[in-house]
């Protein structure tokens, strides 16, 4: 068993009661277990989702869990955070392609923000993320999402599934080309959060 010193999370958008993308959260789950412990029964987060409230808000799901089990749940209405503007920041070396509980990275990037709301990361050279958010940019034609982002959101992955959104490198010097840009994830659909690239600030 490899060493795992952190618990992992998945967040889970629910509406009208059903789990929205359920089983891109299960697969990520099961290999991220499987990374650090590969004869690791699964578990079913169909399970840990039965004591959901009935609710026609959208309703924020968090599961906690590591190689052994499911460590906590918990629901709340979801509240989007108010993002109109991002700010350039650099970090060759923030590692976060697995969702873990542990955010220490992503939380020293966001107080370098200035006086933007949020932080777009640069790493090696290349647009990643936010530090909650997958992104993509529209060139007037097709909107573009970073080819290494720091984490494979489920809502990028169905956004590529469905042919909605397409990888590319995309550089800092690169942005100016672009029109607008979208923020998702597992909480926001696709759209539900655009900006102007002018609400973009460089280093």
């Amino acid at each position: 068993m490899k060493k795992c010193m952190h618990q992992f999370v998945e967040t889970i958008r629910i509406e009208g009661g059903k789990p929205i993308n359920l089983p891109l959260h299960q697969a990520r789950m099961d290999a991220t277990r499987a990374h650090f412990a590969p004869l690791v029964a699964p578990l079913d987060l169909q399970k840990w989702l039965e004591a959901s409230p009935l609710s026609n808000e959208r309703i924020k799901a968090r599961v906690v869990y590591d190689v052994n089990g499911v460590r906590e749940t918990s629901f709340e209405p979801y509240r989007k955070r108010d993002i109109q503007s991002l700010q350039l920041v650099e970090d060759n070396h923030i590692d976060y392609h697995f969702k873990s509980t542990n955010r220490q990275q992503l939380n020293h990037l966001l107080t370098l923000r200035k006086d933007c709301d949020e932080v777009l990361i640069v790493k090696g050279g290349l647009i990643t993320d936010t530090s909650f958010t997958n992104v993509a940019f529209y060139d007037g034609q097709q909107w573009l999402t970073p080819a290494q982002p720091l984490l494979n959101g489920t809502m990028r992955q169905w956004l590529l599934q469905h042919n909605k959104i397409k990888e590319a490198h995309i550089s800092p010097a690169s942005i100016s080309s672009f029109q607008r840009i979208m923020l998702f994830n597992a909480m926001i659909d696709a759209h539900e959060l655009e900006l102007p690239i002018a609400n973009i600030s460089s280093f």
